[in-house]
């Protein structure tokens, strides 16, 4: 399990000890993995699968918790989110390769006592399950075997995933909400609010909405993540952090303690709880801090992905594809359409490249413009050199503007524009 605390911007992702395993501020990592390539991420997971469990027989490969595998097929899921790697969180990897094995057992007929299936199914997820666990398990372990048990027992193939596939119906879904619900790139949608694509999405797949695709949990806490390890190396790598928080937090205790009898002005202070309480009111006086938190509980990969787009679109977040790379990306103006990444192959950002790119093409289908932008730099390259004052530039600029005007209304030829722009403009503006 995590608990999910909407930002200003985007989410923090954290245990319930308190652990911030991730934060997001741009939803870039959603937006990646609905971009991304599952091809290495299915083959590490196939590989894996295979060195565990013999496909004919279904009888354990190997021995042990050790496997290589295991660490890249962690290292291709984090690839594709930062919080697939790691099973602690969110259980995903163990549910899917348990859920590839339900399906190969159904589909072959391959009859297993509970003790074999539970014995077998261990066997096949030691090596993730050991891999990367932050702090202990959140979940515990019988509840995810326990489950999917039940749904080999009963033979039943509506509640299996599809293994591996599961991530790919998963990005599916994933650009559905977002071309439908928060997509501003969206043309056909463009004069609809939130709110109304929420309830077009709704009408036109004949689900409950968003909102209610998955059950959130909301929770309330007084309380912010009280660390930030966002990895086991930094928790390892930071002790003395460690100890200055548990003496913090011991000595706000023993505060807390004594308040706990304040109730009303009518109670004394001795010198230091009256010091100690003036000080923290000037803190809270000038911090900006968020007071109040929300959270929500979610139990798995695709728990957190829906819950994340139900985030954004109740906070009406405007999301455009770049013009250039096509990816997904927060536009704080509608009227940004390029994105400030760096795109493969590319030496300079969307928003520095694309633009001109935009407009060399518009150029090479528009002969009028083509000449004009040509002239223009001529003749501003001669006001820059100082053989042309800017008051001369200014009319020439304008009067050039209404002439391409001319031209793309059909009220003169393209060849008598271009000839116009060639005069001299000192005789062009002394008639």
């Amino acid at each position: 399990m995590l608990l999910i605390r909407p930002r200003e911007t985007g989410y923090s992702a954290g245990t319930p000890y308190g652990d911030v395993v991730l934060q997001s501020g741009d939803h870039q990592e959603l937006f990646d993995f609905v971009e991304a390539d599952l091809t290495l991420f299915q083959q590490s997971f196939t590989s894996f699968f295979e060195s565990r469990i013999d496909k004919a027989s279904a009888e354990c490969i190997g021995a042990g918790i050790q496997s290589v595998l295991a660490r890249e097929l962690c290292d291709r899921a984090r690839e594709v989110h930062p919080l697939l790697g790691n099973d602690s969180y969110l259980d995903s990897l163990s549910t899917m390769l348990i859920d590839y094995l339900n399906a190969m057992l159904i589909h072959r007929s391959i009859d297993f006592t509970e003790e074999q299936y539970l014995k077998t199914a261990i066997h096949l997820t030691d090596p993730i399950f050991h891999c990367g666990i932050a702090r202990g398990r959140i979940k515990p372990r019988h509840e995810l075997l326990e489950a999917q048990y039940r749904i080999y027992e009963k033979r039943d193939t509506k509640a299996l995933m599809g293994g591996h596939v599961h991530m790919v119906r998963l990005q599916k879904q994933l650009r559905l909400w977002l071309y439908w619900i928060l997509d501003a790139s969206a043309a056909r949608f463009s004069k609809l609010t939130i709110d109304e694509r929420c309830r077009l999405y709704r009408q036109v797949f004949n689900t409950s909405g968003i909102s209610s695709d998955l059950i959130f949990t909301e929770r309330f806490s007084w309380s912010k993540p009280r660390r930030e390890i966002l990895s086991v190396d930094a928790l390892v790598q930071r002790p003395e952090e460690i100890l200055e928080w548990q003496e913090g937090t011991g000595e706000r205790k023993d505060y807390a303690i004594a308040f706990r009898e304040l109730d009303g002005d009518a109670v004394e202070l001795n010198g230091e709880l009256d010091r100690y309480l003036k000080g923290e009111i000037d803190k809270a006086k000038q911090s900006d801090e968020v007071a109040l938190f929300n959270e929500y509980e979610v139990n798995d990969f695709a728990h957190l992905v829906a819950l994340e787009v139900r985030l954004m679109a109740g906070e009406s977040t405007s999301v455009k594809r770049c013009r250039h790379c096509s990816r997904y990306f927060l536009a704080e103006k509608t009227t940004i359409e390029y994105c400030t990444r760096i795109a493969p192959g590319e030496s300079a950002p969307c928003d520095v490249i694309g633009p001109k790119q935009s407009f060399s093409r518009l150029l090479e289908g528009d002969g009028a413009l083509k000449a004009y932008n040509s002239a223009y730099k001529t003749f501003y390259a001669r006001q820059r050199r100082g053989t042309m004052s800017e008051a001369e530039f200014s009319s020439w600029r304008d009067e050039a503007k209404r002439r391409l005007q001319d031209v793309r209304e059909g009220k003169i030829a393209l060849e008598e524009y271009t000839t116009w722009l060639k005069q001299d403009v000192r005789k062009w503006t002394a008639n």
